[in-house]
């Protein structure tokens, strides 16, 4: 071995390495565990919320709205399929699969967030 480098210096990088990767897997829960929620909004008001481990069938919305948008909603996960409007930047924003996902369509003042349970005990948010 290299004098800077001794063997329990391996060890103890082997450890932290194995540390890191488990609570990377942990915290990846997946979507059927966390019993999500997706709530549709437009102009600021709740049109749909939607159970997203109850969905048995995919199926698409199409929100009367202009610029037009499909919302398409699958177990686990709900996204925009697609939108009239020239940016695209929401469905861009991929599959929210997630607790705390978000996406909107600014043109078309749609909105999708999801929720997850909430944990008793603990803040919805902090600041500093």
């Amino acid at each position: 071995m290299s004098k800077f480098i001794k063997k329990a210096d391996l060890i103890l990088l082997l450890i932290l390495l194995l540390l890191c990767g488990g609570l990377l897997l942990w915290s990846h829960r997946t979507a059927s565990e966390e019993n999500l929620t997706a709530v549709i909004m437009q102009n600021g008001e709740e049109i749909e919320e939607i159970s997203l481990d109850k969905v048995t069938e995919p199926y698409s919305i199409s929100l009367d709205c202009k610029p037009a948008v499909t919302i398409r909603v699958e177990l686990g996960c709900i996204y925009y399929a697609s939108a009239d409007c020239p940016d695209k930047l929401c469905v861009r924003a991929g599959k929210l699969q997630k607790a705390g996902d978000t996406a909107a369509c600014l043109p078309s003042k749609t909105l999708i967030v999801v929720k997850g349970p909430a944990e008793e005990g603990q803040p919805d948010v902090l600041t500093y």
